[in-house]
């Protein structure tokens, strides 16, 4: 994969900032069950616009590579930026997704190379989460177990108390 023929994000920002100087981006954070991370990017030409010209989603699993045993919602934030000014009209090169996309789909095409085959343990991520959750029960087995306990938990968190 040729990754110089993608632009970075780093290289869009300064197209949209030189064209738009008072507008603004704003990213949400959609999920992040310990396992999954989503965010949602908007991006504004006027920083007092209320509906956003453009927006892009990002996901990162986290675990799913080096920068995103640490760095998996910032990964996903970059991403989902990308995307947003990629979706409107700053792709910065001839190829629309960004370079950390590309990057993304090499690691995971390698990645699925090299990780076992069959149910993976859960992560350190998603047993750190049980444990905020209050989680006093036995581990879950697997990682689709632990991300399935997890959102029963939050579930049951958003249950009224009758």
């Amino acid at each position: 994969m040729a990754l110089p023929n993608y632009s970075t994000v780093a290289d869009r920002l300064p197209l949209f900032w030189a064209d738009n100087p008072d507008g603004r981006i704003v990213t949400e954070l959609l999920v992040d069950d310990g396992q999954r991370v989503l965010i949602r990017a908007a991006i504004y030409r006027h920083r007092d616009d209320l509906v956003p010209t453009t927006v892009g989603f990002a996901e990162e699993i986290r675990g799913s590579s080096r920068v995103n045993e640490t760095s998996a919602v910032e990964n996903a934030e970059t991403s989902a930026v990308g995307r947003a000014l990629a979706n409107w009209k700053y792709q910065g090169a001839v190829n629309r997704p960004s370079v950390e996309e590309m990057a993304k789909v090499e690691r995971a095409s390698l990645g699925s190379a090299a990780r076992p085959a069959g149910p993976q343990p859960p992560s350190t991520a998603q047993l750190k989460f049980l444990d905020r959750l209050g989680w006093t029960g036995d581990v879950p087995a697997t990682k689709a177990d632990a991300t399935a306990l997890i959102d029963r938990l939050k579930a049951d968190e958003r249950k009224p108390v009758e």
